[in-house]
């Protein structure tokens, strides 16, 4: 094992040679306590793994969107292909051609655009001692006659341009949706705070993210081979339970809408519940990820009590001998789904089937969605596989970009249909479905979810795909924070050492992983920068550089080839079956 990760990251390497890449010259701040270094007792630092701490810099010097060097196909070429697609189909119904546009607009993109809005967004989303902050007012007495008659009336000018920006959405939808929904109302001031700093960029900055992945513990009673946590290993100084509540207490001041736990085995602590149940204090959106071998019906009661709302259940197969022997431990199958019938059966809780798709499994994918419709499940997860932690040992088992395509195409099939709902790690959803959705059908957005109409194409231009160290980071079980789940290696620096908008605000990796424009591969040029991005762990994980090219998309095909030590071109044809 110890040649073959030595030979993927020479490959790595020679890949990124050949976009012209090389090491940044210049010097990284030392201010900050974030560095890149493999976890202690994990597999990346038993092999020797080897990432670089500063970006390469491209000098590629076609920055063209139809460069052929990448892939098979460039973006330039995808959309062209698209459009004429739809053209052949007829267009919309106006018989205009609208199925492939990269810049989708809305009124309040103006006002968002202009310095006095962002003055005012900056002085109705301050901070007020005891009290909230004065945007949480003017949304929460919109339109409500119970609201004190002098808010009505403070606001009336801000009520009537609410009125006119919403366009067809009902008062009593946007009360019910927004007004009334602590976490999304969190998420609205969280958003106006930014604008205010940042102004309205693309994809957008963020002062502080809009969702935080917590690998809660280490601990885990299963030993899964593609365990990016590399769990059930040497045990390591966890976070007590009043440093956890307070990293909750940092995170609920800070208008962080969005808390999902995770581990690990997230259930086999004791300081699960406490935790929750402090987000909810604070109108925090929570989600589980768990194994589901620990959801009896008692549990889950108690975690519909403490409010969290949504629990994903991983299930590697429909096969029950299949998923035992991924999982380490037989007769985990029938014990996973009938946590997920517990879920169902309880009032409050929505279930997501999570699936990471690999050589393994891939067969099994429309199976897998149908045993989710069937089990009752609101939401089918895709997860990318990524060569982080054991997953390290079975790289070999990766999707091909065209096999990750035809899946994608599949899954943006089945959101539309609506049978189910779907979220996928892989950012190129986004593209896929922009690509291939009307414009009144589900626009995936980010891992953050999804919309419905024009509306949600525009959010996508600013939620960006990946999210990395930009609207979403991880906490790992001894307070250490890191853009990503997947990236274990890229550390922003420690809750314990300094507080957490801190840590997010300030680190060595802020910068580049906001700033597309410092991308190597097709991903610097891609027409689809905006909406996806890349994956940013997929990229540093198989070429030890954050800003690299993701090798799992079509676009990059020709870096796939190289790092799978393939000299076999793609047949002809292949690529336009999938499109």
């Amino acid at each position: 094992m110890d040649n073959h990760a030595k030979t993927r990251t020479g490959s790595s390497r020679s890949a990124l040679a050949a976009d012209g890449g090389r090491r940044a010259s210049e010097p990284l701040k030392d201010a900050y306590d974030s560095r890149t270094e493999a976890p202690t007792c994990s597999t990346a630092r038993e092999i020797g793994k080897e990432y670089e701490h500063a970006g390469a810099v491209s000098t590629n010097r076609n920055k063209r969107s139809d460069r052929s060097g990448d892939g098979d196909m460039s973006s330039r070429e995808y959309v062209e292909a698209s459009r004429e697609r739809r053209q052949a189909l007829g267009g919309d119904a106006d018989g205009n051609d609208k199925h492939v546009h990269l810049d989708y607009h809305h009124a309040l993109e103006d006002y968002l655009g202009t310095w006095w809005m962002r003055k005012l967004l900056g002085i109705i989303s301050k901070p007020r001692r005891n009290s909230g902050t004065m945007f949480e007012e003017i949304i929460r007495s919109y339109a409500d006659p119970d609201a004190p008659a002098w808010h009505r009336v403070k606001y009336w000018p801000l009520h009537r341009f609410i009125r006119r920006v919403k366009g067809g959405v009902t008062d009593e939808t946007f009360r019910k949706r927004i007004a009334q929904h602590r976490s999304t109302l969190r998420g609205f001031v969280a958003t106006a705070r930014s604008v205010a700093e940042f102004g309205l960029t693309l994809p957008q900055r963020f002062s502080v993210p809009l969702i935080v992945i917590w690998n809660f513990t280490n601990r885990c009673n299963l030993h899964c081979e593609h365990c990016y946590q590399d769990a059930n290993q040497k045990r390591i100084e966890e976070l007590t339970l009043a440093e956890k509540l307070d990293v909750i207490d940092q995170i609920g001041r800070a208008y962080v809408p969005m808390v999902s736990f995770s581990g690990g085995e997230p259930t086999v602590s004791d300081h699960l519940l406490p935790v929750l149940k402090r987000c909810q204090h604070y109108g925090i959106h929570t989600s589980l990820a768990t194994n589901g071998t620990a959801l009896t019906a008692q549990y889950c009661q108690k975690l519909a009590e403490a409010d969290c709302k949504y629990i994903e259940i991983s299930l590697d197969s429909v096969d029950p001998d299949k998923h035992d022997a991924f999982r380490g431990r037989p007769g985990m199958w029938e014990r996973t789904v009938q946590g997920m019938k517990n879920v169902v059966a309880q009032d409050g809780l929505r279930l997501g089937v999570a699936m990471c798709v690999h050589q393994g499994n891939v067969g099994e994918v429309e199976d897998m969605i149908d045993f989710a419709v069937d089990l009752g499940a609101s939401c089918f997860a895709h997860f990318n596989f990524i060569p982080v932690g054991r997953g390290l040992n079975m790289s070999a088992a990766d999707l091909t970009p065209q096999q990750r395509e035809r899946a994608l195409r599949l899954f943006n099939e089945t959101m539309q249909s609506g049978r189910i709902s779907i979220m996928s790690t892989a950012p190129q959803l986004c593209r896929v479905s922009l690509a291939y959705a009307p414009i009144e059908g589900l626009q995936s957005c980010s891992h953050l979810g999804g919309g419905g109409g024009e509306k949600a194409r525009v959010v996508a231009k600013y939620l960006g795909g990946c999210g990395a160290g930009r609207c979403y980071v991880c906490i790992e079980p001894d307070g250490t924070i890191t853009p990503c789940v997947y990236m274990p290696h890229r550390v922003l620096g420690n809750i314990r050492n300094r507080s957490f908008v801190d840590i997010f605000r300030n680190n060595d990796f802020y910068e580049i992983l906001n700033d597309r424009t410092q991308r190597t591969h097709h991903c610097e040029v891609c027409e689809f920068k905006n909406y996806c991005g890349g994956c940013r762990a997929r990229a540093d994980g198989y070429f030890g550089q954050i800003n690299a090219g993701d090798p799992g998309c079509i676009f990059n095909s020709k870096s796939w080839d190289d790092l799978a030590g393939s000299t076999d071109a793609v047949e002809d044809g292949k690529l336009n079956a999938v499109l």
